[in-house]
């Protein structure tokens, strides 16, 4: 008998009688791999079932033979029962496909996205990704970039899905105007949901990106509709229009620290969107640049931004400005809004000696302002309903933190207790010498503190440079009550730092330091407190620690040496410490550039004290490049500084920074922006 491939054309596709597989059931499924070649003898209405499973390192290549009416869709038995990892992407071309039920989880990029509508040259169209998932679809480095998904071609759909979890660089989504038939797409992107996603810490963080400035004239008339963005706070533009004729509707913005900025292009709506932030830092609404654009029937409620956060932010412009600077604002209409418990709404954002254009021929009409709520807010739990993939839970792990207590003496393994203790444990240090072989590499939350009446002491003394302690990706280390000392010992190598991050992070860190003590640190790259460059702390806080007889910095966040508006922790406390015989900068900050996407650093230092800090030629005491809310207060101090400042600060105009309180005793001067 001579077996034959067989198509059912019943809405499904089945590959009957295979000889390879020995398979009669009309649903036997296909692996992932071999999708792919099957979809090229694939009719409009046929569907292809892929086979439940682990994928790894697979680079898919589907193109459709469909119709915009009778797609050929591809789809796993379970919905989420195809999951691909590793460096695995999916490559969506030609007419009518539609691709179902994926979960791409952990899943790297080599380059550009996770999923393209498009391979190579070929573009998608009338194609669609329906109740997929992407989550914590990240590399090893935060600074790596790639995006989730872009989209090409014309009359594509991304809806239903679930793009979570992303914390490299890059955007979310990007809508891709950068080739011939990409124009007039009317792509639409609906009942998503995105996020969460941390502040990044720089540009280039956006979750939706449409267009660039250099296509802004270009009609991309998408349509970006009745989504979930909860709390996507990567940076400033939450949602960034660089296009024109564009839609932004029914859409839910939930504590997002950013807007819906309308920033190159012209004639886009904004209509029937929420933004609920809930009296959150920067939470913000609609930001507006350009000509015709129209806001219309949105709900702004508890949102406690300002300038480029504000509710609503009309940008001054620039005269003859370039396409990816700031076009003057005209003809804006915003009528029926309702703006509640809103910090700021503002029609002169960024004016400054460029940005000279006022916003011309705005019209204000029939909108509500309110000083408290009112407007009935839905649960979380509501507006997530009929978004995203249905079959996968959005919401976020509950908190499984131990707190174990463990006792730990200096004859211990500590660095393998370190290793082994549950997140959330509390390490308590005995009195004694504990010696540092290798580093104590932190990957969790976990406490390290002196037990009552103790006073546990570290030196370093390994055979090779490591540091004393390792921040890497999930840790939270709170120290308290410990004394580091980085004496050198012969025949052993110095420690390159006493507490650090690992080289390569992704994940956002804390760090608490209390009551501890940092000295003897004898080379100049030897620094007690340091960010790494490409790493990112949600906070870092240090309160009544001492700092003495170090040749380098003792606190030192500002890896990021280019001026592109990056930075290594967003909130910086240093309260009640006190720093001697420094011969670095005690406190090195820096946010180097003039970008405005992003909110932070913000800085305190108060009540500390400097002696003999940084006498060096044009040395600085506290250096500190960019902030964006600065307070120095109560700080004293004495014989530091003379050969340069005591501070020196370099702000933009919109930085704001308050000095009070500080004394001065045969030190140098305040040095801001070089004045």
């Amino acid at each position: 008998m001579v077996r034959k491939h067989i198509i059912i054309r019943t809405g499904v596709l089945w590959a009957l009688l295979l000889a390879a597989a020995g398979c009669s059931d009309r649903k036997c499924p296909v692996s992932a791999e071999r999708a792919g070649k099957v979809l090229e003898s694939a009719s409009p209405g046929d569907t292809i079932i892929l086979k439940d499973g682990d994928y790894a390192d697979l680079d898919l290549r589907w193109r459709g033979r469909g119709t915009a009416d009778n797609p050929v869709v591809v789809m796993p038995r379970t919905p989420g029962g195809a999951q691909f990892s590793g460096e695995s992407s999916l490559h969506i071309s030609g007419t009518g496909l539609e691709v179902s039920g994926l979960l791409f989880k952990g899943c790297t990029a080599s380059s550009g996205a996770i999923v393209e509508f498009r391979d190579g040259d070929s573009l998608a169209r009338h194609c669609r990704m329906h109740d997929c998932v992407l989550d914590d679809c990240n590399p090893a480095s935060r600074q790596t970039a790639y995006s989730y998904v872009h989209l090409y071609g014309r009359f594509n759909s991304v809806d239903h899905c679930s793009l979570l979890g992303k914390l490299n660089l890059g955007v979310t989504l990007i809508v891709m105007l950068n080739y011939d038939g990409c124009d007039e797409n009317f792509h639409n992107i609906d009942h998503n949901i995105f996020g969460p996603r941390p502040v990044y810490g720089s540009n280039g963080a956006e979750t939706i990106r449409v267009g660039t400035s250099h296509q802004c004239m270009q009609n991309s008339r998408s349509r970006i509709c009745d989504n979930l963005f909860l709390r996507c706070n990567g940076e400033v533009e939450v949602v960034s229009i660089k296009s024109s004729e564009n839609l932004i509707a029914r859409n839910d913005f939930y504590e997002c620290e950013g807007v819906l900025a309308l920033r190159h292009g012209d004639r886009n709506v904004a209509q029937g969107n929420r933004f609920f932030g809930h009296g959150k830092r920067n939470t913000g609404g609609i930001r507006i640049v350009g000509e015709d654009q129209k806001v219309l029937g949105n709900l702004f409620q508890g949102l406690a931004g300002d300038r480029f956060f504000s509710a609503l932010a009309l940008m001054y412009g620039v005269p003859n400005s370039l396409p990816n600077r700031y076009m003057q604002v005209k003809n804006t209409l915003i009528e029926g809004n309702t703006f509640a418990a809103c910090k700021s709404i503002e029609f002169n954002t960024g004016e400054d000696f460029e940005r000279t254009l006022p916003p011309a021929g705005t019209l204000w009409k029939d909108n509500t302002v309110c000083p408290q709520a009112c407007a009935e807010e839905p649960s979380l739990e509501e507006l997530a309903a009929g978004r995203g993939a249905k079959w996968y839970d959005w919401a976020p792990s509950p908190d499984r933190t131990s707190g174990k207590i463990l006792n730990a003496s200096p004859s211990g393994a500590l660095a393998t207790l370190v290793e082994e203790a549950p997140a959330g444990s509390t390490l308590l240090l005995e009195d004694g010498l504990y010696v540092l072989e290798r580093a104590l590499v932190i990957d969790k939350p976990l406490e390290i503190r002196a037990a009552d009446g103790a006073s546990p002491r570290f030196v370093y003394k390994g055979r090779s440079k490591d540091n004393f302690i390792t921040i890497a990706d999930g840790g939270e280390p709170v120290l308290r009550g410990l004394s580091f000392s980085g004496e050198a010992f012969p025949g052993y190598s110095l420690a390159s730092a006493i507490v650090t991050t690992a080289p390569k992070m992704i994940r956002p860190y804390s760090l608490t330091i209390e009551d501890c003590s940092f000295s003897n640190c004898g080379e100049s790259g030897f620094v007690p407190v340091k960010g790494g460059k490409g790493t990112f702390a949600t906070s870092v806080t240090l309160r009544n620690c001492h700092f003495s007889a170090l040749s380098g910095d003792a606190v030192n966040f500002a890896a990021e040496t280019e001026d592109k508006g990056r930075y290594n922790a967003d909130d910086m406390l240093i309260e009640g410490c006190h720093f001697e015989r420094i011969l670095g900068i005690p406190v090195n900050i820096r946010r180097g550039g003039s970008d405005e996407s992003t909110a932070g650093p913000y800085v305190t230092v108060r009540d500390c004290s400097f002696d003999d800090c940084c006498n060096k030629v044009r040395g600085s005491v506290l250096q500190i490049i960019g902030a964006q809310v600065l307070e120095i207060s109560s700080c004293r101090f004495n014989a530091s500084g003379r050969g340069g400042y005591s501070i020196r600060l370099d702000e933009a105009p919109w930085e704001k920074i308050t000095l009070k309180g500080n004394r001065f005793f045969q030190s140098g001067p305040i040095l801001k922006n070089g004045r």
